[in-house]
């Protein structure tokens, strides 16, 4: 794939991408830091989807190609620092979500007085890809979840699109668990009144606000599908 020829261009020709198909994670990650492009090249098929899906509803589409790339040069350039007792899906969107927090330090006006926990991506124009979303109802959702404070933007992302614990939440974004239980309550709550405010009562909004899990479930299959060859 051209994003892993990008990151690995000193990279050695090692084992075919399909003999290394059903190794772990933690063990591609040692073969591409030792050289294999093909090692990076699984790694990068397996978690791609995750990554932008992290990126996808905060940034426009050039600004998320370049955060996945720096996200997986990150890794690659990091990969000691990977601790084995959680996962490595769970570290690399660590790393994603540093790496955005990064962005938003580096575009804000005030980066020098910059309080990320307090920042609204809607408010700073950073326009996600919410038009692919065609229904109504779920580009209501794409667009409230940008209008709410960024932790409680990204509890609910990495619940309801990656289908997290609260345990791995905490994980990925290095705070305590009782913080997170937090968040993902204020950020329901936060979410169902934005929604609220957004549209007329209908029965779609009615069906987000009964069951959210189920429906923003079907938001990220049809709204972020799978990236055609070349995309990102």
């Amino acid at each position: 794939m051209a994003a892993v020829g990008v990151l690995c261009g000193s990279c050695t020709p090692g084992r075919s991408v399909a003999a290394l198909a059903d190794l772990r994670d933690e063990d591609l990650l040692s073969s591409w830091r030792q050289g294999s492009a093909e090692a990076g090249e699984v790694l990068f098929e397996r978690h791609y989807e995750a990554v932008r899906r992290y990126f996808r509803n905060k940034v426009p589409a050039g600004a998320a190609r370049d955060l996945v790339q720096e996200t997986f040069l990150a890794c690659l350039e990091a990969c000691e620092r990977f601790r084995r007792h959680s996962s490595f899906r769970t570290y690399l969107l660590g790393i994603a979500h540093h790496v955005m927090v990064d962005y938003l330090r580096a575009t804000s006006r005030d980066r020098h007085q910059v309080e990320v926990d307090e920042l609204i991506l809607a408010d700073l124009d950073l326009t996600g890809e919410d038009l692919i979303a065609a229904k109504r109802a779920r580009r209501a959702l794409l667009r409230a979840l940008r209008s709410l404070r960024f932790p409680l933007q990204v509890v609910l992302e990495l619940r309801y699109w990656e289908s997290m614990s609260d345990l791995q939440i905490a994980e990925v974004l290095a705070e305590p668990l009782g913080t997170i239980k937090t968040r993902l309550r204020a950020g329901r709550l936060a979410l169902e009144a934005q929604l609220a405010q957004r549209s007329e009562p209908d029965e779609d909004l009615r069906t987000t606000l009964d069951s959210l899990p189920r429906w923003a479930s079907r938001v990220r299959q049809v709204a972020l599908p799978l990236a055609a060859r070349g995309d990102y």
